[in-house]
């Protein structure tokens, strides 16, 4: 039934989605006090520390509008390919199409969602995934995002085999880096000035494959106008610590969020520590 609710809600025309999930978003803002300190609390610290403007009603809005965008594109997997702008086209589909293989890391910023679809329009994409707690949002994750050249694999051993195969094969893979890794996965990292239990994955996956690595983010136009695709290549590998390596990563994916601050998910929980894990440093 939910399913079916989501689906009549997503054949809806793009700008009326976003209009629509804009007004979502506000209202969760407005009766969700955990929610409100999460997001206030990690969107006004990275304010502060990076010097933009304070607007937490727009991140609010922008929120709600992630969500209906995440499932327009679910939707209308044609049609929001053609509402997508991308920048340095030429070097993204040299890097895509060159079998070599590619790692692509993307932030939670505007329509991330249509990331790994561009891609697949020219070779097959592997992208690793974190299931939601929930079991019938994994399901409606994984049923709407089927896809016939992506692979979507699981954020464990299995799927880490299948990310190295594919990379192998000389595919794209393609990793959302800026989520909170189990204990033993990850090392602390600065991100916006405070320290996050970044994944090392991308970094070791880098070093073993030895791959051309893209961090690419997905822009929000205006209302109905689709989505600006924007990536920088890696120029140099990382560094030999593990430490400096994700803090690199995680100033990467500052450069992408500070072109577009209001996008950003800042009510993900960023900052926590996963059972088990030591303490972050203390300055």
């Amino acid at each position: 039934m939910l399913y079916f609710i989501l689906r009549l809600f997503s054949s809806l025309p793009l700008a009326a989605i976003q209009i629509i999930g804009a007004g979502i978003g506000v209202l969760v803002y407005l009766f969700s006090p955990r929610y409100r300190r999460r997001l206030y609390k990690n969107y006004q610290s990275a304010a502060h520390y990076s010097g933009f403007q304070l607007t937490p009603w727009r991140v609010a809005a922008e929120s709600g509008m992630m969500f209906a965008d995440t499932l327009w594109i679910w939707r209308h997997p044609k049609s929001s390919i053609n509402k997508v702008t991308i920048e340095n086209w030429n070097e993204v589909i040299e890097l895509s199409k060159n079998g070599k293989g590619l790692i692509v890391l993307a932030p939670h910023l505007g329509g991330f969602e249509i990331v790994p679809r561009i891609f697949a329009e020219h070779t097959r994409a592997t992208v690793m995934y974190r299931p939601a707690r929930k079991r019938w949002v994994n399901e409606l994750m994984l049923r709407s995002r089927k896809h016939s050249e992506i692979e979507f694999v699981e954020a464990n051993i299995g799927g880490v085999r299948q990310i190295k195969r594919a990379l192998l094969k000389g595919e794209v893979v393609g990793l959302l880096a800026d989520q909170v890794p189990s204990v033993g996965d990850g090392v602390w990292a600065k991100f916006f000035n405070q320290y996050a239990y970044t994944t090392s994955f991308p970094v070791k996956l880098a070093r073993q494959a030895n791959v051309a690595i893209l961090f690419v983010g997905a822009e929000r136009l205006g209302l109905g106008k689709g989505w600006l695709i924007k990536s920088r290549l890696m120029a140099e590998a990382f560094p030999d610590c593990l430490v400096d390596a994700c803090t690199e990563m995680n100033h990467y994916f500052e450069e992408m969020i500070l072109s577009r601050p209001h996008q950003y998910m800042w009510s993900y929980n960023r900052y926590k520590r996963p059972a088990g894990a030591e303490m972050a440093p203390i300055e």
